[in-house]
């Protein structure tokens, strides 16, 4: 009795069919550099928004917490927003904002030590000097600002 073969790769050698051709694997790596390309972008500015609602997150917490230094220590706290330097904070802890973006402060003209530099004060009674603290993105683009009211003294992100 004769054995008949029950497959037809019996017969092709198996390296002519398994593998990519060199046209195929270009063809596809262009395809991933083309997406690449077009998602790259956005990503970057994924980013860049997170660590943007990161830094808005700690200013908020900062000016807070000098709020409650003065509320609780029943004196005058002075919070400093220097816009030379990248920094902000009270008393004598400053605080860097992180590389890529900028930060100034509207306040009253009372209130400015500097063209760049602001001081926002919180008084014991959790009232303060009032104003307005801007984070962005250097060079334009996403904006963060957090109100603090001059009545209550509260700090919120602004709308």
């Amino acid at each position: 009795m004769a054995r008949t073969p029950t497959s037809s790769t019996i017969d092709r050698p198996l390296a002519a069919e398994s593998g990519f051709t060199l046209v195929e694997l270009l063809v596809v790596l262009g395809l991933l550099a083309i997406v690449y390309a077009m998602v790259a972008p956005s990503l970057g500015r994924a980013i860049g928004s997170g660590e943007l609602r990161v830094a808005s997150h700690e200013l908020v917490a900062s000016l807070r917490e000098a709020r409650s230094a003065a509320i609780a220590g029943g004196r005058e706290v002075r919070f400093i927003v220097d816009g030379s330097a990248g920094a902000y904070g009270a008393g004598q802890v400053r605080r860097p904002i992180p590389r890529g973006f900028d930060i100034a402060a509207e306040v009253p003209e009372a209130r400015r030590l500097t063209p760049r530099i602001a001081a926002i004060d919180f008084f014991p009674d959790g009232a303060s000097t009032g104003g307005q603290v801007v984070l962005a993105v250097r060079g334009g683009g996403a904006r963060v600002a957090v109100d603090v009211d001059w009545l209550t003294g509260r700090v919120w992100p602004a709308e």
